[in-house]
């Protein structure tokens, strides 16, 4: 009887201590488009991209410049448009590390905005024109904002 009872016991202590917790990656997020200085009421255009799907945002938040904490509808856009920007998730890490300056803000009216969001880290962008001495890589993703957020304005 007592082994059976210490092979019950060392199957619970087994049992608990093996690892179901499966660390999920962290999901990976992109809130794109375009925001507008000088203007009243919304003064943005943005855009929720995760690996759910894309969603547009609710133009209900009206404080200006907080655009990291815009509210989205819950909705999203067709699975044509999701399938036209699921290609911004793919964040390069430089992106994210990259201290260099690589956006260039030469209006006060109109600016790209991009919040990127992956393993934890984010960061934001806010830029008319991307800078010609630009890593390439880099170069190439915020052309694809600028590509995807036309399209889907239009």
């Amino acid at each position: 009887m007592k082994k059976i009872g210490l092979i019950i016991m060392l199957v619970i202590i087994a049992w608990g201590c093996s690892s179901d917790d499966k660390q999920e990656p962290e999901s990976k997020e992109v809130i794109f488009g375009e925001i507008y200085g000088q203007c009243g009421g919304d003064c943005r255009k943005l855009y929720l991209l995760t690996e759910q799907g894309i969603f547009t945002d609710s133009n209900n938040d009206r404080e200006f410049g907080n655009w990291e904490n815009t509210t989205f509808e819950n909705q999203p856009l067709s699975i044509e448009k999701f399938e036209l920007a699921k290609q911004l998730l793919q964040i390069s890490n430089n992106l994210l590390v990259s201290n260099d300056d690589i956006t260039e803000q030469i209006l006060a009216d109109f600016d790209y905005f991009v919040h990127l969001k992956s393993d934890g880290i984010s960061k934001t962008f806010i830029f008319d024109e991307i800078k010609e001495t630009t890593n390439s890589n880099i170069k190439q993703y915020f052309e694809s904002v600028i590509e995807i957020n036309n399209q889907l304005s239009n």
